[in-house]
């Protein structure tokens, strides 16, 4: 546990085994949503995380090309608007408490993926 923050050395690794297997797409979706995105949001309240971000970062970018890394971070994380009919039946406090987590899940995967593109798609 003490090298969790080194973590992104093995997450690398297995995305271009993912690649090879399954394809870009697939590497991105595992790389950078499901690992880069939570790194960084860790680092957000962990100094060694933080730390690990500019050699995750360049292991990054030697796996990816910087088009396919700026493509991607367009529409990663993207969800649709809340809709109240989806929970038809539900009371309206619960429906009102669902609609303000999505707009903080939404407001926190938008900064996360800001974030994310400066740190891939800076020179």
């Amino acid at each position: 546990m003490a090298e969790m923050h080194k973590i992104w050395i093995e997450q690398c690794e297995a995305a271009r085994g993912i690649e090879d297997e399954f394809g870009t797409d697939k590497a991105l979706d595992y790389l950078i949503d499901e690992k880069f995105l939570n790194f960084l949001e860790a680092a957000e309240t962990n100094a060694d995380f933080r730390a690990e971000i500019p050699a995750f970062v360049a292991k990054i970018k030697t796996i990816f090309e910087r088009w396919q890394l700026a493509a991607y971070l367009e529409t990663v994380r993207e969800t649709g608007l809340f809709d109240p009919d989806d929970y038809e039946g539900e009371d309206p406090e619960t429906i009102e408490m669902l609609r303000q987590s999505d707009i903080c899940s939404c407001a926190t995967d938008l900064l996360l993926v800001e974030r994310a593109k400066e740190w891939l798609l800076e020179d």
